[in-house]
């Protein structure tokens, strides 16, 4: 699966940020919840997207969005 959306975090809140790659990238909605944990969400991508950073590499749910949109990045 191929995300094709990952906003930047900067000026977000988690649910919006969350929402805003869950409504974009229909191939993870039946995967992922908005409504989960950062830490819970990103271990779930890493399940669907192989190359997702691991969550408990990061201390805030910022710095991993950041990792995960530079990682994903086309």
């Amino acid at each position: 699966m191929a995300l094709t959306t990952i906003p930047n975090p900067m000026g977000l809140t988690w649910q919006a940020w969350a929402d805003t790659v869950v409504g974009f990238n229909a191939a993870c909605r039946n995967q992922v919840s908005a409504d989960d944990a950062w830490e819970e969400f990103a271990q779930r991508l890493t399940l669907i997207e192989p190359n997702t950073p691991r969550p408990d590499f990061f201390d805030t749910w910022q710095a991993w969005a950041e990792a995960l949109k530079r990682t994903l990045e086309v």
